[in-house]
């Protein structure tokens, strides 16, 4: 008698480009592939918790494709701009002599993140989710992988998706969290915890460069060589975890920048695409017991 595998689905960060996780859980839907367990690190914190919710995710689509988010949030596309606005924010900071712990108000990025996150999440809390959910952020002061999995759903994803220097960090409780992709990009192995025995991972990261022309260039080449390397190391022991029952997509987001969330549309597009294009494999992960054979 054949077992349905519990498929655990693993959403990462990557900013504007991880709208293509809407467009895998469409095309999921669409195919008709049940999730059992869903995690999620940064922009893929707030698009799993909308499928936990079972939202009508076409809908979603459509409210993404009437709203300025670069407007909402106050953020340019350019990385180069946000840079330069961290290193000004930090030198005033500085002279100011503030810190964290000091501030009482809430600083209005992080604020307008979370009013977002409570439109795309209906502001509904964990105890609303159909669908097994946790989130993965960061302690900023000890370095810890934190696992979210109570309160409202916009408070987990904003403290997941505080990327550093561009968004706040999160208080929560007596730490301050960020971006859980410093610590966790693709929280394959924490969908293993729940109690997937199959695990969909989606990687909406940003590609090595291939042009490095300053020292701003050698930093966020440095930080992308460590972070891929600390996520294929994760992602290795996560395929021996289950036996091989392992498939990673990469939807062709690559050329749209971390802050760049005009190209929504365009990237909800590339992960329908890459999702019906291994729908076999996809399906194959809801199967019987035994080694996967299509593993990514």
């Amino acid at each position: 008698m054949n077992h349905t595998l519990r498929l655990g689905l693993a959403l990462g960060g990557g900013g504007a480009r991880g709208f293509a996780h809407l467009g895998v859980l469409i095309a999921l839907e669409e195919n008709q592939i049940p999730v059992s367990v869903i995690t999620g690190t940064s922009i893929g914190a707030v698009i799993g918790a909308a499928k936990a919710l079972e939202m009508d995710l076409k809908k979603l689509e459509r409210l993404l494709s009437c709203l300025d988010l670069n407007e909402l949030l106050q953020v340019s596309s350019s990385t180069t701009r946000e840079m330069q606005r961290v290193i000004g924010r930090g030198m005033v900071e500085y002279v100011r002599g503030t810190s964290l712990s000091e501030e009482k108000t809430t600083p209005e990025r992080l604020a307008r993140i979370r009013e977002l996150f409570s439109l795309l999440t209906a502001n509904k809390s964990f105890s609303d989710i159909t669908i097994p959910f946790a989130v993965v952020a960061a302690d900023l002061e000890t370095g810890q992988r934190v696992v979210l999995n109570q309160g409202k759903l916009s408070q987990a994803a904003a403290a997941s998706a505080a990327i550093p220097g561009i968004f706040h960090p999160v208080r929560y409780k007596k730490r301050f969290l960020i971006d859980g992709g410093v610590i966790d990009k693709i929280p394959a192995s924490l969908a293993i915890e729940m109690g997937a025995e199959s695990v969909l991972a989606v990687d909406t990261g940003a590609p090595l460069a291939s042009s490095i022309n300053t020292s701003f260039d050698i930093f966020l080449q440095a930080h992308g060589i460590t972070s891929r390397e600390l996520t294929s190391l994760q992602l290795d022991a996560v395929r021996k975890q289950v036996n091989g029952r392992f498939l990673l997509l990469r939807p062709d987001v690559s050329w749209i920048k971390l802050l760049d969330f005009e190209q929504s549309s365009a990237a909800i597009q590339a992960g329908k695409e890459e999702a019906i294009a291994h729908i076999s494999e996809i399906k194959e992960l809801c199967g019987a017991r035994g080694r996967f054979s299509g593993v990514n």
